[in-house]
């Protein structure tokens, strides 16, 4: 990734300045783990409070596939990553004060199949079945969160995107009833702040 991204890394701070884009936010690196068993905790990074593990989740034929949990001065948060519904990850979320989670929509992927199916799409209609065997309905994420008694539930990684409103809507059916606390259809843009020493979760759109 760094190499690919190598030369724009280079035009950006050249074009913008480096007051803008500085040199030192260039560039990523690699930190090699084990990868965790069911009921174990992969520790990937410990750092000035700040502790960041890696959860074992189900993204079959995928595999290896990990969420991870972040933990810094008494907040939490756990990201899913790709997975069908994940009793682990459940377990690892226990008490966070947000889950991020991935959510596939049968509902709105079905509308998806349904037409590709008419209009003799075969290979996106084969696709948009396959789909559904490893990812998380949002209800499922819903019931997981309500389950590990989560403080707040943030959907991501939408599958499939949906640029109009009334598709949020039925992408999010069912999640009320299953899940008590709050709840944020994720967009891009969107920062998410946990205050150390409060219970608060601040979150705002920069796009």
């Amino acid at each position: 990734f760094n190499q690919a991204y190598a030369q724009d890394f280079k035009y950006r701070i050249e074009h913008h300045g480096a007051q803008v884009t500085g040199p030192r936010g260039a560039g990523a690196q690699a930190v090699p783990f084990r990868m965790p068993a069911n009921a174990e905790a992969g520790p990937v990074l410990s750092r000035n409070g700040l502790s960041v593990t890696a959860i074992a989740v189900e993204h079959e034929p995928v595999e290896p596939a990990v969420g991870y949990r972040f933990d810094y001065k008494g907040r939490s948060l756990v990201i899913s990553g790709d997975t069908k519904a994940s009793e682990n990850l459940q377990a690892f979320s226990q008490g966070v004060d947000l889950l991020a989670h991935e959510a596939l929509s049968p509902q709105v992927v079905g509308i998806m199949a349904d037409a590709a199916k008419a209009e003799g799409a075969t290979h996106i209609e084969k696709i948009t079945v396959d789909i559904l065997d490893y990812h998380t309905t949002p209800v499922e994420a819903a019931k997981i969160a309500q389950q590990a008694q989560v403080g707040h539930l943030l959907f991501y990684h939408l599958v499939p995107p949906l640029p109009v409103k009334p598709l949020e809507f039925i992408f999010m059916r069912g999640v009320s009833d299953a899940f008590d606390g709050p709840t944020t259809l994720g967009k891009d843009g969107m920062l998410f702040s946990l205050p150390a020493g409060s219970d608060e979760i601040q979150f705002e759109a920069l796009l």
